[in-house]
C-alpha cells in the first residue's frame, strides 16, 4: 500500500499548478509519485472543459476533474461527463440585457466541452489563446436552446461588471455571479462568471469524492483565489500559495512557495512528512 491510498488532491489550475501557462517540472514530479503513492490527482478549475490542454499535454494521467468552477465533473481518460449543474434557461435573459444594453464586454457561454463567443474582445481573444480552447463566434438565438454550465464575462474596464451586477438584481437571476480571473506576464485580467446557483469548487469536489471513493480525511486541496476559498474551507487538509491574497492565505493550513516554484510540489513534501508520522 501507498502512503496516499484512498487521498485526492484538488489543485486549482491557473497561478496554483500553471504559471504563464507552464506546469513546472518539480510539480510534474511530484505529482507523479502522490500517484505512484496511491493518490488521486484531480484539478478544481474555473476553466472549460475544453480549455486544460496545458495540464493534458503535461501529465501523463490523472483522475477526473472538477472543471468550470464545479459546473462540471470531466473524466479526460475516457472522454465522458461524469456529473455536471446548468444556468435555468430563465437565467438567459441576463446575457441577452447585457447585449441590449451594449456593454463593453465580451462573453463566452461553456457548454458541456463546448465553447461559444457571443461578444468578441480583445479579452477574450486573450482568454482563448492563453487557455488554448476553440470559441465559434455564435448570435444569442443560436446558443439559446444549449445547456449552458456557465457563462463568462471579460472586460479591461471591471466598472462594466457593476453593471451587469445591477443587471442579474433587476432580473432576478438565481444563479451566482462570482469574480475570477488569472495573472499572464505579470498583469492581472478579471473576469465575471455566471454559475449555477449553490455551486462550487466545494461541491464538486464532495461529489468527486463520492465518485472516487476518496478516504475520509484523505480530501487534500490547493488554491490561490477567492472561488478557491470554498473549496479549502472544505478540505481535510488545505494550502494557500505564497502568492494568494491574504485573506485566502488564512483559511489554509500550509502556505506553499510561490507557483512559479511549484506550489503543487511543495504542497506533496508537506503531506508526505505528514502522512509518514
Amino acid at each position: 500500500m501507498g502512503i496516499f491510498d484512498g487521498c485526492l488532491i484538488a489543485s486549482d489550475v491557473d497561478d496554483t499548478l500553471v504559471s504563464n501557462g507552464v506546469i513546472t517540472k518539480n510539480n510534474i514530479e511530484k505529482i507523479e509519485f502522490f500517484m505512484r503513492e496511491g493518490g488521486k490527482f484531480s484539478v478544481a478549475t474555473g476553466r472549460s472543459a475544453n480549455a486544460i490542454s496545458t495540464v493534458t499535454s503535461a501529465l501523463k494521467r490523472f483522475s477526473p476533474s472538477v472543471v468550470a468552477n464545479g459546473c462540471i465533473i470531466y473524466d479526460y481518460q475516457n472522454d465522458k461527463v461524469l456529473y455536471q449543474e446548468i444556468i435555468p434557461c430563465n437565467d438567459h435573459k441576463l446575457l441577452k440585457a447585457v447585449i441590449d444594453a451594449k456593454l463593453n464586454v465580451g462573453c463566452e457561454i461553456h457548454s458541456g466541452i463546448n465553447s461559444y463567443t457571443l461578444l468578441k474582445n480583445n479579452e477574450t481573444d486573450f482568454h482563448q489563446e492563453y487557455e488554448g480552447f476553440e470559441s465559434p463566434l455564435c448570435d444569442f438565438s443560436q446558443v439559446d436552446k444549449l445547456v449552458w454550465n456557465k457563462v463568462i464575462f471579460l472586460t479591461e474596464q471591471i466598472s462594466e461588471y457593476e453593471k451587469i451586477k445591477d443587471l442579474a438584481i433587476k432580473l432576478n437571476i438565481s444563479s451566482n455571479l462570482i469574480a475570477t480571473g488569472l495573472y499572464a506576464n505579470n498583469i492581472k485580467h478579471d473576469f465575471l462568471e455566471v454559475v449555477p446557483k449553490n455551486v462550487s469548487k466545494a461541491t464538486a469536489v464532495n461529489k468527486l469524492c463520492e465518485i472516487l471513493n476518496i478516504k475520509k480525511g484523505c480530501s487534500y486541496a490547493i488554491g490561490d483565489y477567492y472561488n478557491d476559498v470554498p473549496m479549502l474551507k472544505n478540505a481535510d487538509i488545505s494550502a494557500a500559495t505564497a502568492g494568494a491574497p491574504q485573506d485566502v492565505k488564512a483559511v489554509a493550513d500550509y502556505i506553499t512557495v510561490p507557483c512559479e516554484e511549484g506550489a503543487v510540489a511543495d504542497f506533496i513534501d508537506y503531506l508526505t512528512k505528514i502522512n509518514k508520522k
